[in-house]
């Protein structure tokens, strides 16, 4: 699409005025560390500058032409040129490794706009080293402008040419644009920051690399346009117009202007998973309306609790629809498969329980090993299988992720979309049956991934697979100090730090994704309360 041929999505914008201050100090909630910089007076040059600049940030392109953030991309162009901007910035990370393909698509989307752009790397266009050169060459473009300088710190730091350009005492008064923070720099280049800030020569900075919004006097974070991750609200824009700040921000991600019946249609398939107390969750999700459920198998006995049956019944008479049970695992282990007679256990239940579905992992097995093993794995997942789609049961193929430790070149199976659907294709073609095994997509799974997570985003999975998820499992990814992600903990707002769910409402919302059942899958803390919590966010009647 053309970015002058209208609008992919509504949107909404506010304003601000940069406040004038002349020393401040800004503290980053990551890190904890403070930096005060001395700024000294505003120069004449900003008061007078009065060119429209349209930041872009944080894209993270793929090289899939089919993702949701093409029509986000679309969506930001077009808003661009309807304000009027007179130069579009792009402040780094606008393709998601830094491949060729993405960098010479981005690169014509801009050019199709017909204003000018500048642009300065980010980390991610370092990811792909043997077409680092060529990504650079498609996106060179000046780095100064009329009131305009980049800065690139692409690597963390000001490169030397950013260093011999800050350090110049004219023009002054510019709008400087990078990447990385300046809290993540050399404490030498910080300094270079300040005195460029003291001496007039910097009015100030905009950044982006943090995927949330803020002001820190001289210093603006861009929250940016990636679905995936953009925190704090759906992906956005900024205008800057001389001294003020305008988001824009687009409105097709976010559930809040949705037009009621689409975020009551929402709600109504988005529930809890009792993973660790099922009768308690159970309790408080019927007096919350929770309409779907979760249980998860650990053997015969863990479902036949007189306990969970009456919850079960209060659940129901008090208006649930979807119980869903999450099988145990089929597996490959010293040559030999692990898991069946548990599997039919399980499938037994699921019926005895009038379940409408359930999730079940990819098979155990590494992935160099499952070729010579999928025809036994089949063999072995069939006879349960055709228990549950003779009882009317849909099932769900759940993806898996890269744990810590495990490298990629000796992973398992069933953590890129390829392999989940080539094992779900497998089951149907021996079944005989499409309609009734589709994919189970767990958003956190995908996000810690490793490396992976890189290749294969949020955004990708549904691109690849929408059209055959039949179920979700949703919880926040929480990284602790070391850098160790943790999955399954509480989702209590829809635009988190490391989840966002914003891909999820636009591809739910353009039809990119079936709907489908979501499960709240939360092992620290209560899934009701995280149901609750984004209710509230999000405006649920």
């Amino acid at each position: 699409m053309s970015p002058t041929a209208g609008t992919a999505g509504r949107e909404r914008r506010s304003s601000a005025v940069w406040p004038r201050r002349c020393r401040f100090r800004l503290r980053w909630r990551t890190t904890g560390t403070s930096f005060y910089f001395n700024c000294g007076p505003p120069g004449p040059s900003e008061r007078r500058r009065e060119m429209k600049i349209a930041l872009l940030a944080d894209l993270h392109l793929p090289d899939s032409e089919r993702t949701v953030k093409e029509e986000v991309l679309d969506w930001a162009l077009s808003a661009a040129v309807r304000l009027g901007a007179d130069r579009i910035v792009g402040a780094g990370d606008l393709t998601a490794t830094g491949t060729v393909r993405a960098a010479g698509r981005l690169r014509r989307r801009l050019e199709s706009t017909g204003i000018p752009f500048l642009l300065t790397p980010g980390n991610a266009e370092l990811r792909t080293p043997v077409e680092r050169a060529r990504v650079r060459d498609i996106l060179r473009t000046p780095v100064e402008d009329d009131g305009l300088l980049l800065l690139d710190t692409s690597r963390g730091r000001l490169s030397e040419e950013a260093r011999v350009l800050l350090g110049r005492p004219v023009p002054a008064g510019v709008l400087a644009v990078t990447h990385c923070p300046p809290d993540a720099w050399p404490e030498e280049d910080r300094r270079l920051l300040e005195r460029a800030f003291s001496s007039g020569r910097v009015a100030r900075l905009a950044a982006g690399h943090r995927h949330i919004d803020g002001s820190f006097e001289r210093i603006e974070l861009v929250r940016g346009l990636d679905p995936d991750k953009a925190r704090g609200g759906a992906p956005a824009l900024v205008m800057f117009d001389g001294a003020a700040r305008e988001d824009v921000v687009f409105d097709a991600a976010d559930p809040r202007v949705w037009p009621e019946a689409e975020r009551s249609a929402f709600f109504a398939r988005l529930g809890c998973s009792g993973m660790k107390d099922p009768v308690g969750v159970l309790g408080r999700g019927t007096a919350a309306g929770m309409p779907v459920f979760e249980l998860r198998y650990a053997g015969a006995e863990s479902l036949s609790d007189p306990a969970l049956s009456a919850a079960l019944g209060r659940w129901r008479a008090g208006g649930g629809g979807c119980l869903s049970l999450h099988l145990p695992d089929l597996a490959l282990r010293d040559g030999e498969i692990r898991g069946v007679p548990e599997l039919r256990r399980a499938a037994k239940q699921a019926v005895d329980l009038g379940c409408s579905r359930v999730t079940w992992h990819v098979p155990r097995i590494a992935a160099a090993e499952f070729p010579g093993a999928a025809e036994a794995l089949q063999r072995a997942a069939e006879p349960v299988a055709r228990m549950l789609l003779d009882a009317g049961i849909e099932i769900g193929i759940e993806n898996l992720h890269l744990t810590p430790g495990e490298a990629p070149e000796t992973r398992n199976f069933g953590y890129v979309p390829e392999e989940c659907r080539e094992w779900i294709e497998l089951l149907r073609w021996k079944l005989d049956c499409c309609s009734r095994i589709g994919f189970h997509f767990d958003l956190g799974h995908a996000r810690n991934n490793g490396e992976l997570a890189g290749r294969h985003t949020i955004s990708d999975w549904y691109a690849e697979l929408g059209d055959e998820i039949n179920g979700f499992h949703l919880h926040q990814v929480v990284q602790d100090g070391d850098g160790t992600l943790h999955n399954h903990m509480p989702l209590t707002e829809p635009f988190g730090t490391l989840i966002s769910l914003a891909s999820l409402f636009l591809a739910w919302r353009r039809g990119r994704v079936n709907p489908s059942p979501m499960f709240l899958e939360i092992r620290e803390g209560d899934p009701v309360d995280s149901l609750r919590s984004l209710r509230r966010s999000l405006g649920a009647q």
